[in-house]
């Protein structure tokens, strides 16, 4: 399960989406029968285009030598509340051995959170990419993600 992440208005991934599925390739290729799942929908704060944001994520893949086969349906989520709770049905219908859960080192916190909370007592691996992002890129993201959480923690999963 590789989690969504912005890009532009013309469908190219950003960094932090690069980040992610250059990982996520290193784990397909290094597991053959695996399956991916995609996340990431439209939304004006990481993609404008009228494709969802996992159609430039499962094009990257397949651009690399990953084949079409092995991708379930991609979730059109807008946040990441709903990467896990629109992608429960398909995890539940293949009823994985175990879920390996890709993001981003800064973003780990909070996906760690709400997977526990969504996928309860599915065996779950997390796997956080190495960021190309300066440490001035990331500090408003690590700050975004620490207020999140905190706002999940005092609110719940059902809150916009």
């Amino acid at each position: 399960m590789v989690l969504g992440a912005p890009n532009d208005e013309y469908g190219n991934l950003s960094a932090i989406a690069l980040d992610r599925l250059y990982l996520a390739y290193e784990l397909a290729i290094n597991n053959e029968k695996s399956l991916l799942l995609c996340t990431g929908g439209n939304g004006d704060h990481f993609n404008k285009t009228e494709k969802p944001h996992y159609y430039f994520a499962e094009r990257f893949l397949q651009m690399k030598g990953i084949d079409k086969g092995r991708f379930l349906n991609g979730i059109p989520s807008r946040n990441t509340i709903e990467d896990f709770t629109l992608s429960m049905p398909t995890v539940q219908a293949i009823n994985p051995d175990l879920l390996v859960i890709v993001t981003s080192k800064f973003h780990m916190g909070r996906v760690r959170y709400i997977a526990e909370k969504v996928f309860g007592s599915i065996n779950k691996f997390y796997v956080s990419s190495t960021s190309s992002l300066t440490e001035t890129e990331l500090k408003p993201l690590i700050d975004h993600e620490n207020q999140a959480l905190q706002a999940i923690k005092e609110k719940g999963l059902n809150f916009n």
